[in-house]
This record gives structure tokens, C-alpha cells and sequence, in this order.
């Protein structure tokens, strides 16, 4: 049976070729039922660098807090290896915009010089629950943040914006999304990637339009590639 990890960063900024995390989240349900055991890993990030007010004020993480948490290289090594592991034994990565964090550890792997996500043989399966919210249901109005999915396929989020809280709420919406959409389920792990690239491809295509109808530059060649963008 395929092991659906949920995963998140909290970070520094929005950029995943710029910023880095200060935190990260791994959650995952181990056994069916109510004889199901919660398996939860999570720690805080030394960036080496101040965290932006910002940040601060949507996660709540100081530099304080962080001081004398892992330093980013030792913590980015620890994050890629746990996703490495679940590709590893068949499972799934399960996430909310979950390329940008793949994109962030992926990118920092190559700047701080250790084995890429690729490298260690990724990426793996990857679901990510807002591509499959907007394919399955991509007329609805309003927005489309990890709280808004979770009021809207009725999942109790706790700690909004701490990494194992949207993780495992992620995890969640996953589980409505199963049951909704059974077509998720029957598709081969070995093509969840295939497709949910071109779902995303699809949504962003018509979002570059509708940029550039505005006026505005379209969307950068780069980040059409999925759940691993390229800074270009």
C-alpha cells in the first residue's frame, strides 16, 4: 500500500532560489482506522540569514527561536534524505504548492553543494492538493489558500502556518480529495507525476494569459516544469 507523507517548509520568503527555511514538517499516518498512529517529524532551521519581518509576522518564527536549531546545510541534508526515503519505498509526497518547497530544497542542494533531490534518484510521486483541487473543480470562485481548502472540503486546521500543522492538514484535504475524486486512486503511482504535471501545465498556461491580457509579463518558462522548477 503507497504511504502518503505530507510535507512543508516555512521559509524566509516566496522565492525558492532565493530564500530558505526555518522550519520544516513531515507527517504521515502509519496503519488503518483508528488503530492508525501519527508519525511526526519537525524541527527548526538555522537560514544564516535574519528572517524578513514578514516572514515573521505569517509564521512567527524569530531569529531567536532558530539560533541554535541545525545549520542549513545539516538541515537541508536531513529534509532531502526523509524525501528521498519516501520515493525511495514507493511512497508519496503529499502538499500544498508542494513544488515550491521541493523547488526551494532542490535548488539549496545544489547551492550548499550536496546531492540533489535528482541526483538521489527523484522525484518520486508527488500529490499535491492544490493541482488536484483546480483540475477537478477549476471554475469555483475565490481563493484557493490552504485554509480556504480546508474550509472548503470541511478539514480542521490547527496551527495555520507551523510546518507539521499544514502538513498533516494537507494530509487531510488529500483524504476528502480520495474520496471525492476517485480517479486519484486509480491512477498507477508511476504516473502521478506525468499527470499532475500536465494539470498544472494547463492551469498555468491559461493563467500566463491572463497575465499578459492585463498587460503584464507571462509566466517564465521555468516554472511550467513540475514538482522540480528551473530559475529561468
Amino acid at each position: 500500500m503507497t504511504s502518503f507523507v505530507g510535507f512543508d517548509l516555512e521559509t524566509t520568503g516566496v522565492s525558492s532560489f532565493r530564500d530558505a527555511p526555518v522550519s520544516f514538517g513531515f507527517v504521515e499516518f502509519r496503519g488503518n482506522g483508528e488503530g492508525a498512529s501519527k508519525v511526526v517529524e519537525e524541527g527548526f532551521v538555522n537560514p544564516g540569514m535574519p528572517i524578513p519581518a514578514g516572514a515573521t509576522a505569517i509564521h512567527r518564527i524569530t531569529d531567536a527561536m532558530v539560533v541554535d536549531s541545525p545549520l542549513l546545510a545539516t538541515a537541508v541534508e536531513t529534509i532531502a534524505q526523509r524525501i528521498t526515503d519516501v520515493w525511495a519505498n514507493d511512497g508519496a509526497i503529499v502538499g500544498m504548492n508542494v513544488g515550491y518547497d521541493l523547488t526551494m530544497i532542490e535548488s539549496l542542494c545544489r547551492r550548499l553543494e550536496l546531492a540533489t533531490l535528482s541526483e538521489r534518484g527523484g522525484p518520486g510521486a508527488v500529490m499535491d492538493v492544490l493541482v488536484i483541487d483546480r483540475h477537478f473543480d477549476k471554475w469555483r470562485k475565490g481563493k484557493r489558500t490552504l485554509v480556504d481548502l480546508c474550509r472548503h472540503y470541511e478539514v480542521a486546521l490547527g496551527d495555520a502556518h507551523s510546518a507539521s500543522a499544514d502538513a498533516e492538514a494537507s494530509l487531510a484535504v488529500f483524504e476528502r480529495q480520495r474520496e471525492r475524486f476517485p480517479e486519484l486512486d486509480a491512477m498507477p503511482l508511476v504516473d502521478v507525476n506525468t499527470t499532475l504535471r500536465s494539470w498544472y501545465q494547463e492551469w498555468l498556461t491559461s493563467f500566463s494569459s491572463y497575465l499578459e491580457k492585463k498587460g503584464e509579463a507571462p509566466v517564465s518558462p521555468g516554472r511550467y516544469e513540475w514538482p522540480l522548477q528551473a530559475n529561468h
